[in-house]
């Protein structure tokens, strides 16, 4: 049985604990949901991000975005147009800086939505219709992007749904450099010429030549492009001489090439990269010289194996193998030495003003070893062809022998003045430094008043380096100088000159001079400089007196012998003039004697001649009007002067093409050049397919040789034998030359008409030639008994003295190969010269002592 008492209290509980339930409930309605994981969190964060959202009962809408389309606005610089997207998956692909517009719509009706890119970065979109959405952003950085709407009631959802970001890249700039003279090695006063051809995606910005010389980086500006261009060729001219640059500096060169992007950029890039060499002279003749006496220690080493081997080839007997083996090695030994030679001659050509002798000597050394050496290998052949009979035959050594004391007395002299000049390049390299020296030293010592007084910016740091430069220039002093004393000292200095030249004194004052300037001592520094000053122009007193008292290249019984060869010289031009208006007056009368006993004949003769001529003239009218009238030839004509006018107008253009160096014409300038090139690669295809090259070029030269022949009948009237002789005889190998170039010419319609007109003018000719010769011997043969007793002797007597002049002709031709042997720097030439006047001075003895007066002339 159940108590009502009990059962009261019990009921009252239960009711307020219910009502303290709902009104919890109704009070904290989040109170009886489970606290949520950290996914499940994260996951509601992004679905609800606002804390004020309520929950609504029941199941969420489901929201898609339909109908996308964008709207890309590239960057100002590319110049692009706007490009529209649609339909559109939402993906964007597009350019860093450009702004994208996005439409769309949405399946149910909101109240708001924003764009969200990367999770990050929010853009309000503009809402229509509660449907209608619009929007933009602009491109920084690859990723997604999301919509987030907001509901009526104010709930915010972010779609799950991503947009793929990517960014397009704007390529970097591209530019080719044309060096238009590319050397390894150019002056401090050269030019270098270069063109450029540069191409960007969007737009060109400027184009740089930055040059690396040395340590220094250098730019110079070559073009700046106002207005977007894509493409641009040009060319730009690098004046060195503007640079300040220094022998031996080392220089690296490109382009560099920048573009129009002003959002990331701008993007740059550059060309290949160039190297060249300032020439610097001093180095280059200390290479001379260290060449020099590499080919002086060559020419010395086979000078003691020729001296060795001669005393083996007089004191034993050798076979033919020793002579050829002992030839051979020569032989190899000489085609080193004059390969280097040649090499240093190159080099030497390099100078401007290189000294005359010293080129003359190098001539003569190649020349003579040369020489010696096409003797040696002959000889070996000659050796060769008998140790291969089947009866060996002996060979006569004494050719070796003798071979060998040519080349051992070439190579004593040309070795002594080989190291004479050397020598003296020396010395002039040290007073070149000498004179460096100086300079330094004045420049210091000006600087170190002007710190005295105040007036100077010079930090010690570059008080310090001007002092260690001098110190380098003093050592590369004494280091050449002991060079000189170490090698040769009696051919460098006969006097003891350079023995008292204390260099390491004045290294040592420099020292000194350094610590009293790094201690402030001004006053006690520039004593010291003025004490190093006075030495150093004591050491170009002594250095001068040194030079002074080297050997002369040329020693003063040459010159005295030159001298006395100069009189001489003199005095036989007086004599051969003298002889030449004697003989010349006897010709005359001789001359004058034949018109009148020969007149008759002559005229005769020359009627004959004048037939012949004007059948000549006759046949080389018809070819000429033949040439003029041919449709072919016609066609050559007209195609010759459209390649002329088209050569003039790729010159013209040429000049133009170079003449536009950074201006808009440039690649147009260009375009028309290619293009005209190709229309003379066709018009020139065009002649050569007619096959009248040859042809139109005995057209072209066949007025000169009517012209002749017109001369040639005008002298038949004057009934003037000698000159038509000459002139005839100029004329008619022409007629053989034309002759063989129309039997090889391939257009056989053409060139066989002219080939027979030439044989038959050749033929002529022959008829000619024959009638001019029997003339001349009948005039010969009587010439003798027009001449009186007193002209022969007069013909006699000149005879004499040219044979006499002939004799001193060949004394002195004698005179100077001696001189040149003893003394190679003196040039070969002087001794040919000699030679052919002897030659001439015989031949006209030789004639004038068989009267043939006109010849003798």
């Amino acid at each position: 049985m159940i108590s009502g008492q009990k059962t009261v209290p019990a009921r009252n509980l239960f009711l307020i604990t219910l009502l303290a339930l709902i009104t919890v409930t109704w009070a904290l309605p989040d109170f009886w949901k489970q606290r949520p994981s950290d996914s499940q969190e994260l996951a509601q964060t992004q679905a609800i991000p606002s804390k004020n959202e309520k929950k609504h009962t029941g199941s969420r809408p489901e929201y898609r975005i339909k109908d996308l389309s964008l709207i890309l606005e590239f960057p100002a610089y590319t110049q692009l147009k706007r490009e529209t997207v649609f339909p559109s998956d939402g993906s964007i692909k597009a350019l860093p800086g450009t702004e994208v517009k996005i439409k769309g719509q949405i399946n149910q009706p909101i109240d708001g939505v924003e764009l969200v890119v990367n999770n990050r970065d929010y853009f309000i979109m503009e809402l229509r219709d509660s449907k209608n959405l619009q929007g933009s952003l602009i491109l920084r950085e690859k990723g997604h992007y999301q919509f987030k709407i907001k509901q009526h009631d104010g709930q915010q959802i972010l779609l799950e749904k991503k947009y793929p970001i990517e960014l397009e890249q704007d390529k970097s700039p591209q530019v080719i450099l044309f060096p238009a003279n590319p050397k390894p090695v150019y002056y401090e006063t050269d030019n270098v010429y270069m063109f450029y051809e540069a191409h960007d995606d969007f737009g060109l910005r400027q184009i740089d030549l930055i040059a690396q010389i040395n340590e220094t980086t250098l730019k110079k500006s070559i073009k700046r492009f106002k207005q977007s261009v894509k493409d641009s060729t040009g060319n730009f001219t690098w004046s060195l001489s503007l640079e300040n640059l220094q022998p031996g500096d080392e220089i690296q060169y490109f382009l560099e090439i920048k573009d129009n992007d002003n959002v990331t950029g701008p993007n740059s890039g550059q060309s290949e990269i160039y190297r060249f060499t300032v020439f610097d002279s001093r180095k280059e003749r200390e290479n001379l010289v260290r060449l020099q006496e590499e080919l002086s220690e060559k020419m010395i080493a086979l000078l003691a194996n020729g001296l060795v081997e001669g005393d083996v080839l007089k004191t034993t007997i050798t076979d033919a193998m020793y002579g050829k083996k002992l030839l051979a090695s020569h032989a190899d030994a000489l085609i080193d030495i004059i390969g280097l030679a040649q090499r240093i001659k190159e080099h030497a050509k390099d100078f401007d003003y290189f000294p005359r002798p010293y080129l003359t000597l190098l001539n003569s050394i190649i020349t003579g070893l040369t020489t010696i050496r096409e003797e040696q290998i002959d000889a070996i052949n000659k050796m060769q062809r008998t140790i291969l009979k089947p009866t060996p035959v002996s060979f006569g050594m004494d050719s070796v022998e003798i071979l060998n004391e040519k080349m051992v007395t070439n190579l004593e002299q040309s070795v002594l003045y080989l190291i004479k000049i050397t020598n003296r390049q020396k010395m002039d390299q040290v007073m070149d430094l000498e004179n460096q020296l100086s300079k330094l030293t004045e420049a210091l010592q000006e600087e170190f008043e002007n710190i005295r007084n105040k007036k100077s910016p010079l930090t010690p740091n570059k008080l310090r380096a001007q002092l260690d430069k001098i110190q380098q220039t003093l050592q590369k002093m004494m280091d050449k100088l002991s060079q000189q004393n170490q090698t040769m000292p009696d051919e460098f200095l006969n006097s003891k000159a350079t023995k008292s030249l204390n260099l390491e004194e004045a290294l040592a004052s420099l020292e000194k001079i350094k610590d009293l300037a790094s201690q402030g001592k001004m006053d006690e520094a520039l004593a010291e400089l003025k004490k190093v000053a006075e030495d150093l122009r004591m050491l170009a007193n002594q250095l001068d007196q040194a030079k002074s008292s080297m050997d002369s290249l040329v020693d003063n019984q040459i010159m005295e012998q030159i001298n006395e060869s100069v009189m001489q010289l003199e005095i036989l031009e007086r004599k051969q003039k003298a002889v030449l208006q004697e003989t010349s007056e006897i010709n005359q009368k001789l001359r004058a004697n034949q018109a009148r006993q020969f007149d008759s004949l002559i005229k005769s003769f020359f009627d004959e001649l004048k037939k012949d001529v004007q059948a000549i003239q006759d046949i080389l009218k018809e070819d000429s009007s033949y040439l003029d009238e041919h449709r072919t030839m016609i066609k050559t004509r007209e195609l010759m002067q459209e390649e002329a006018k088209i050569r003039q107008k790729i010159k013209s253009l040429n000049q133009k093409t170079i003449d536009s160096s950074l201006n808009e014409d440039l690649a147009d300038n260009f375009k028309t050049l290619n293009d005209t090139r190709r229309q003379l690669s066709k018009t020139i295809s065009e002649i050569d397919n007619l096959r009248t090259r040859g042809i139109q070029e005995f057209k072209e030269n066949l007025p000169q040789i009517k012209k002749k022949y017109e001369t040639l009948k005008e002298l038949t009237e004057l009934n003037d034998l000698n000159e038509f002789n000459v002139l005839f005889k100029n004329t008619y190998p022409e007629i053989f030359r034309w002759q063989g170039n129309m039997r090889a010419s391939r257009n056989q319609d053409i060139g066989d008409r002219l080939n027979q007109d030439l044989r038959e003018i050749a033929r002529l000719n022959a008829e000619i030639s024959k009638k001019l010769g029997s003339m001349k011997r009948s005039i010969e043969k009587n010439s003798q008994a027009l001449l009186t007793d007193k002209e022969k002797t007069k013909l006699s007597q000149l005879a004499k003295r040219e044979k006499e002049m002939s004799q001193q002709a060949k004394e002195m031709r004698d005179l100077f190969n001696k001189m040149n042997q003893e003394n190679p720097l003196l040039p070969p030439s002087l001794s040919q010269n000699m030679g052919n006047a002897e030659r001439n001075l015989k031949n006209a003895q030789n004639r004038l002592k068989a009267r043939q007066v006109q010849r003798g002339i």
